[in-house]
């Protein structure tokens, strides 16, 4: 028999090897999609809490009043959700800078219990500070400035 008799192809074995190997790396791509996808759902809901939060603080920022920035605040979300809030304010040395703890229950969408997240941040809020404590805390700042300027 010549060797230019013989056809030449694919042994049947060759071909099923050829296919288990596909069907491997096709579950592997599966798997691996479907966690991507998951990830994306989780970043998805976390950046929900992370607008959600926002909100709240911009709520914070605009309340003039302190002592209704003290008590519970409601704040309706998109969605039709509501959140509330409320801040435990702590005037700072500074005149008219506060130390602020800032407490959120938001609600979740999807059946998931209540989130409470606790914020700590520093404002400047001259419409929270009392007459006498801005008045005792500015000079008090003046009596240090005039301390330095002596000879």
């Amino acid at each position: 028999m010549n060797k230019s008799d013989t056809t030449s192809g694919f042994t049947f074995v060759e071909v099923l090897v050829a296919l288990a190997i596909f069907a491997v790396a096709g579950i592997a791509l599966t798997a691996a999609c479907a966690n991507f996808l998951g990830a994306q759902q989780a970043a998805f809901r976390r950046d929900d809490q992370a607008g959600d939060r926002q909100l709240v603080r911009q709520a914070l920022w605009a309340e003039p009043s302190r002592d209704k920035a003290e008590g519970w605040n409601d704040l309706v979300l998109p969605g039709n959700r509501t959140a509330r809030w409320r801040a435990a304010i702590t005037p700072a040395p500074v005149a008219d800078l506060f130390d602020v703890s800032l407490e959120m229950e938001l609600p979740a969408e999807d059946n998931r219990p209540v989130t409470q997240p606790m914020e700590t941040t520093r404002l400047l809020r001259p419409t929270w500070s009392k007459g006498e404590e801005r008045d005792a805390r500015l000079a008090e700042a003046r009596q240090k400035i005039a301390r330095r300027n002596l000879p």
